[in-house]
């Protein structure tokens, strides 16, 4: 019997008995003690394919496989809402977070938008444990917010961020609140944190302090995009230091979202979307190092609360990650540069091109290619009150900055890949895990079963 099923048996054995068992002289746990739940937001098959594609091109002589994709047990996990459609953000974190469906924009609360779910991360708190949320988007967003937090709207985010200390969790930490720009007149959501007992970390010297027991602490940074530059926190860092903070005698739960994947998707940006997909899995890596110093003790898990931008992977082509390299900055900076020319006129549709096909690497795309972009650039920077634009521009890129959106999806084609929607899509999304309890995440399941079996699991 190999090590992966032979640790599986031994844990499904402890778990009937609910008692600890010898193995080769050593007593090891019934249920974990560690428990890791990790979540790329919109992260699917063909991103994970897409992020390794670039890893093996960028360093050739490396046994370049994603940390996330060393974990020995692979499933695929469905997505969808309580009504079978495509879910968002917050119908999806609240069924991984409670183990039961929801509609899409409510967070913690059933389909009637009255009854309230309990998160497993307050399960794994009445065992005792301690309790980390980590981001890499703002700590009241949609998915983090569904592990301790109940409203009907997930935009309600200053009320995600009066529940936010009531939870009593010891760890949060990610970009900013989003609560703070509807305070009006409130007490600032950091204010709230500190009312409630929390000490409130903004910067490098003070995250850099926090040390091996201290408790009720909020990690409020600014991130940004990792294509962008080396960030002075980074999601792997606040992962370390949430396990810093955290072990103790009776373990803790984390869970850890990579939550710009999904945007970068929204917005079809492929290189940016990779390096966003890398930042996570080095927070998967950290989680891995911690792991192989208490297999017997530790269970992970890596999922996706859907795929976002129905990337699909359709050929390999050859210097792949020359081809991201091209792209020096995430789309949005490029958009707002196109602005800047339109609005002070500063560019024609001919040199906003050349500048556009240079900054993107795009110099040998074929004739069509060409004149699509062509095309894209001159409708957005045509000075218009009314959105008179040629349908098919309308049609292809909505009310998105077609420029700079013809130039991503001409550097995807590069790279063998192609997006087909700016939305989420309804496709099932990979799951690995790893722990002496994974093999009961094997298989084909649905996004409520991570948490139902969590919660058999860590429960009291």
């Amino acid at each position: 019997m190999n090590r992966r099923l032979f640790f599986g048996a031994l844990g499904a054995g402890c778990t009937v008995l609910g008692v600890g068992c010898t193995t080769l002289g050593r007593r090891v746990p019934a249920k974990p003690k560690y428990v890791f739940l990790m979540i790329g937001d919109g992260l699917g098959e063909a991103q994970r394919v897409a992020a390794e594609r670039y890893m093996r091109s960028k360093y050739p002589s490396r046994d370049a496989v994603l940390a996330m994709n060393r974990l020995p047990v692979h499933a695929m996990t469905t997505t969808h809402e309580i009504k079978g459609g495509v879910t968002d953000s917050a119908a999806a974190g609240t069924a991984l977070a409670c183990g039961q469906k929801t509609v899409n924009k409510a967070l913690g609360l059933a389909a009637d938008l009255a009854t309230p779910l309990r998160s497993i991360a307050f399960d794994a708190q009445d065992a005792g444990k301690k309790i980390g949320i980590v981001t890499s988007v703002p700590i009241d967003h949609a998915t983090p917010a569904s592990f301790y937090a109940q409203v009907p709207k997930r935009d309600q985010y200053y009320e995600i961020d009066e529940q936010l200390p009531k939870s009593g969790f010891d760890y949060f930490a990610g970009e900013p609140f989003l609560g703070r720009k509807k305070a009006k007149g409130k007490m600032d959501p950091a204010k709230l944190a500190e009312e409630g007992g929390y000490r409130v970390v903004n910067d490098r010297a003070g995250f850099d302090a926090l040390k091996s027991g201290d408790s009720k602490i909020v990690v409020e940074h600014q991130l940004g995009y990792t294509i962008d530059g080396k960030p002075e926190i980074s999601l792997s860092d606040l992962t370390r230091k949430g396990i810093e903070l955290l072990d103790g005698d009776d373990g803790f739960f984390m869970m850890v979202e990579g939550g710009k994947i999904d945007w970068s998707g929204h917005a079809n940006d492929l290189a940016t979307n990779i390096h966003e997909t890398l930042a996570f899995d080095r927070s998967v890596a950290a989680v891995m190092e911690f792991y192989e110093k208490h297999p017997e003790e530790t269970l992970v898990i890596v999922t996706a609360d859907h795929e976002t931008g129905g990337l699909q992977i359709e050929s390999e082509v050859e210097s792949f990650s020359s081809v991201i390299d091209a792209q020096k900055l995430r789309g949005q900076k490029y958009i707002k540069q196109v602005e800047t020319w339109k609005k002070e006129g500063s560019a024609s549709a001919e040199v906003a091109y050349d500048r556009l096909i240079a900054e993107f690497g795009l110099t040998d795309i074929s004739e069509e290619q060409a004149a699509g972009i062509r095309a894209a650039v001159a409708e957005t920077l045509a000075n218009r009150k009314a959105d008179d634009r040629d349908p098919a521009i309308q049609k292809m890129y909505g009310k998105r900055n077609a420029a700079v959106v013809s130039c991503q999806h001409a550097l995807a084609v590069r790279a063998g890949a192609r997006w087909t929607s700016f939305g989420h899509t309804g496709v099932p999304v990979p799951t690995t895990s790893a722990g002496r309890w994974a093999d009961q995440f094997a298989g084909e399941y649905d996004n409520t079963d991570i948490a139902l079996r969590l919660r058999a699991l860590i429960g009291v």
